[in-house]
């Protein structure tokens, strides 16, 4: 095998996990700033550039985050760190995904 002693030990059940919290949190982040980027007609784009920055961090680190986790679940079980975890961190990913795509189909009509 390649891989390093100290990489067979890590939780990776658990690494998993955490990336598909972390993608929901950023997914919360995300829309809260896009939320509050809302103002009265007439009031110029300022709300949009407050939170810009905001809506650019959120969505960098949910797509990094959710890149990083199924990884993480494919290591979980190839080597029996936590797979029961990984499949938690697994419906999380799921349940966000159906969810994304609810929103897009039941805007298009």
């Amino acid at each position: 095998m390649n891989t390093t002693k100290s990489a067979r030990g890590w939780p990776w059940g658990l690494i998993a996990l955490g990336l598909s919290v972390l993608t929901w949190i950023a997914l919360v982040v995300g829309v809260l700033a896009f939320t509050s980027g809302f103002r009265p007609p007439g009031d110029g784009n300022n709300g949009v550039q407050a939170t810009q920055w905001w809506l650019l961090g959120a969505l960098v680190t949910m797509v990094l985050s959710f890149l990083g986790s199924p990884v993480a679940m494919v290591l979980a079980w190839r080597r029996r760190r936590g797979p029961i975890l990984a499949a938690i961190a697994g419906a999380l990913l799921v349940m966000l995904v159906s969810m994304i795509l609810i929103v897009i189909g039941s805007s298009w009509g």
